[in-house]
């Protein structure tokens, strides 16, 4: 496994937070006061899509880790 491809799963998992975020924003614009705001499909559903993609961030964070230590103990037994 190579580190760029942890990096590519990130950013990806990133951009879909991001449209998700944007998605919520949208909706709270378009309903204004929060004290009168709806609970509805377009909310649950950004909120909801956001886990797996919080999860793939952190499996590649992790993934990015364990590469680390690793090569980390690959260089201390060559030492």
């Amino acid at each position: 496994m190579r580190i760029d491809n942890n990096l590519n799963g990130m950013i990806a998992a990133q951009m879909q937070i991001n449209e998700s975020a944007q998605t919520l924003a949208t909706i709270a614009e378009t309903v204004g006061d929060p004290e009168h705001m709806e609970v509805t499909d377009d909310i649950i559903n950004a909120i909801v899509g956001q886990i797996p993609q919080i999860i793939a961030y952190e499996v590649n964070a992790k993934g990015i880790e364990m590469q680390q230590a690793a090569a980390d103990t690959l260089l201390n037994l060559k030492a």
